[in-house]
């Protein structure tokens, strides 16, 4: 009887060891989804969406002294706008290298960048709760950023159609030209999207602004 069973005790073990090794890549897998979002591809400045304008923008003040913006805002500046939220993980490793790059760029009168606070369902996007959860966030982080709202989810809305993505993802975020072009699209976070951001942004600014027609 040994010496029939003995010869399926390593094919055994090798099938459960097989199982073993496939679940930990899934779980492996599944972390980095959870950490640094969902994967991009080869390159943020690269794909359908860049060289496409946003259709429409409306964002609303916050906190601080943030105030109404539209995409007439926009036009003459490189702009960097990021859709984020004081309950995602990704957003909350990604916000203090959004925070760096708003003190880096502080100084270029033809920058602006904006930080759009979003809830995780549409219920919680009431204003007032929403500036609430912000402020509270901020103070948290000791940060004084101002942070801006986007209605009805509305500049999100056009955002998805205009650049044929297939759903929102948080963090989403963008860099646009002066003509309001998008030259950058980052969505989820990963270590390092911050140096990509910073150069673009920088590449961008030292482009010479267009001169207006005869």
């Amino acid at each position: 009887m040994d010496a029939t069973a003995s010869p399926s005790a390593p094919h055994a073990r090798s099938g459960i060891g097989l199982w073993v090794c496939l679940a930990l890549v899934a779980a492996v897998f599944f972390v980095f989804l959870l950490v640094g979002g969902r994967p991009r591809g080869p390159s943020a400045t690269e794909g359908p969406a860049i060289g496409r304008t946003l259709p429409y923008l409306q964002l609303e003040g916050l906190t601080g002294d943030s105030k109404p913006v539209s995409l007439d805002d926009l036009q003459g500046r490189i702009t960097l706008i990021n859709y984020w939220g004081t309950w995602c993980p990704p957003c909350q490793r990604e916000f203090p290298h959004i925070v760096e790059l708003a003190e880096k760029f502080a100084g270029q009168d033809d920058f602006r960048l904006y930080a759009v606070s979003c809830g995780q369902q549409v219920a919680d996007e009431n204003p007032n709760d929403l500036r609430r959860a912000t402020q509270r966030f901020l103070e948290s982080n000791q940060v004084t950023l101002p942070a801006y709202a986007d209605q009805n989810r509305a500049s999100r809305h056009a955002m998805t159609v205009a650049l044929d993505l297939e759903d929102f993802a948080y963090p989403t975020t963008l860099v646009l030209d002066r003509q309001g072009k998008v030259r950058g699209l980052w969505i989820g976070y990963a270590p390092g999207s911050e140096r990509e951001m910073r150069s673009l942004i920088q590449d961008l600014l030292e482009k010479p602004a267009p001169q207006p027609a005869a």
